[in-house]
């Protein structure tokens, strides 16, 4: 796909209103070698790990700024796809946060990006490794996003006790499953 002809449809936007995401496989696959040698440049500079720690592949591992710390990985920012998402949700005013970094080991336990009253806030994803629902993959919980909705709210509030509250185990709360492949 050539980087200037992504755009958004009202039905992405729309959905990612509904849902609380969108997926894009394969959307940057054209920089997927470069951005995980910039990515794998970052840890070695760093370390490897937590505070300079191998990552030791038993737990998740994590850097925060950390496209911040490559020229190659800030250009990012200006590619023109992800421009596209950013300004189809949010609107040509908005201010990037910041970013992190990660090394994940195995599943990760459920838990929200966190919510802001009166503001959007979007986190954009980049997998590097081809994950899918039994190794690891993102997993979403549709409209749990909907702040101050009974459902959304009892999700945030119960989740991290689903065996109790629910007898699931995080792996069976019912929830999107993002397959994904590098790029």
């Amino acid at each position: 796909m050539n980087s200037t002809d992504f755009q958004l449809t009202e039905q992405h936007i729309e959905r990612f209103n509904t849902f609380g995401y969108l997926g894009f496989p394969g959307l940057l696959a054209d920089r997927a070698d470069a951005i995980i040698e910039a990515f794998d440049e970052v840890w070695a500079e760093r370390g490897g790990g937590h505070d300079g720690n191998d990552h030791g592949e038993a737990a998740r591992s994590c850097i925060v700024p950390f496209i911040d710390q490559h020229e190659y990985l800030c250009s990012l920012l200006d590619d023109p796809r992800i421009l596209a998402i950013q300004k189809g949700l949010l609107g040509d005013d908005f201010n990037y946060m910041g970013s992190d970094g990660n090394y994940y080991v195995g599943d990760t336990g459920w838990h929200s990006d966190g919510w802001h009253e009166g503001i959007t806030h979007l986190k954009i994803a980049f997998y590097l490794d081809s994950l899918t629902r039994d190794t690891g993959c993102l997993r979403v919980i549709p409209g749990s996003h909907l702040r101050d909705t009974p459902y959304a709210d009892t999700i945030m509030k119960k989740i991290g006790h689903s065996v109790d509250e629910w007898g699931l185990a995080g792996d069976e709360v019912p929830a999107m499953a993002l397959e994904t492949n590098p790029g």
